[in-house]
């Protein structure tokens, strides 16, 4: 008798690691340089506040290829795409404006953060993630 084993759900959750470990790491240098330049709102800081969700969306684009990969639901994951696509270019125009602009931006942003997170707890929850 012959017994087929399927590796990819194993090679999935280790590209998933690797992934969640990276917005990690990118979060902690950008939050550490936000924090250093965030005295005022000038070119820097501007470009740090903008460059985030945009990292953000392309994590979601290669979770998306996992999850799907996976055979995962994916719902969560395009709207934390959308929100972070969405936040990055409402945080350009916003920088443009002011801080007051982009405080009242950054709060919305946090969504995309929240759906992330709801997506990942579910696709924990129902063993797609390790």
């Amino acid at each position: 008798m012959d017994t087929l084993v399927d590796t990819a759900p194993a090679s999935v959750s280790a590209a998933l690691r690797r992934l969640y470990l990276l917005r990690f790491v990118f979060a902690a240098v950008w939050a550490g340089l936000l924090f250093t330049t965030a005295d005022s709102l000038g070119p820097l800081t501007a470009t740090l506040l903008v460059v985030y969700p945009l990292f953000d969306a392309g994590c979601a684009v290669a979770d998306l290829r996992s999850a799907r990969a996976d055979g995962s639901a994916v719902r969560g994951l395009y709207v934390n795409l959308a929100l972070s696509a969405l936040a990055g270019v409402a945080l350009a125009v916003a920088a443009a404006s002011g801080i007051q602009a982009v405080l009242q931006v950054a709060g919305y942003a946090l969504l995309g953060g929240i759906f992330f997170l709801v997506s990942a707890l579910r696709l924990k929850a129902d063993g797609k993630q390790a």
